[in-house]
């Protein structure tokens, strides 16, 4: 049977009602194509040797937005120690870093960044020892930077409180030495 012989009334109601089914599909946000190797972030993961983990965390300021928990910013000290201001917070969390090898599932060497923060237990910081394999760690990281440009090493309070998440270092920096608190600091 040709379509030339249904009344145009029944193909406009067949059009509709196509039209009108395929509205009410789900759209979905999964992947329709397989997943896709990511040989960068597999290599930085398997090859952090403690040497270089360590180096990327010696005196080095960095920003963090993962995880649970506000935004962070640290400053981490050649001699394992570790400084946390967090948005919203006017203290600066003290704490220790070190690095660590344990084995994967596989029973490979696997270099981890360890932190704590003895007596904390707020915003992402845990009193005890958090460990996340180096590649992971450094890749997840927002920004770093050498050196404590904020100054908060061995300090307990912050020029003033972050509000809201910062752009990135600079930002902060900024601020920093523009706040009239700003003595030699």
């Amino acid at each position: 049977m040709s379509m030339s012989r249904f009344p145009s009334a029944v193909v406009a109601l067949i059009l509709t009602a196509t039209l009108a089914l395929s509205a009410c599909a789900e759209k979905s946000d999964a992947p329709t194509t397989p997943a896709v190797a990511m040989p960068g972030l597999d290599y930085a993961i398997e090859n952090s040797t403690t040497h270089g983990a360590a180096r990327s965390m010696s005196h080095k300021t960095w920003l963090w937005t993962r995880g649970g928990g506000p935004a962070q910013i640290h400053y981490s000290t050649a001699d394992g120690r570790d400084f946390a201001w967090l948005v919203g917070q006017r203290r600066i969390f003290q704490g220790e870093w070190k690095i660590d090898t344990t084995t994967d599932s596989s029973g490979q060497p696997l270099t981890q960044v360890c932190l704590r923060y003895p007596g904390v237990n707020v915003g992402g910081l845990s009193s005890n020892w958090t460990c996340q394999p180096a590649g992971t760690f450094f890749i997840n990281m927002q920004q770093r930077e050498g050196g404590d440009p904020l100054r908060i090493s061995g300090r307990t309070q912050a020029q003033f409180v972050l509000t809201q998440t910062p752009a990135n270092l600079a930002e902060v920096e900024a601020r920093v030495a523009g706040s009239r608190l700003n003595l030699g600091y």
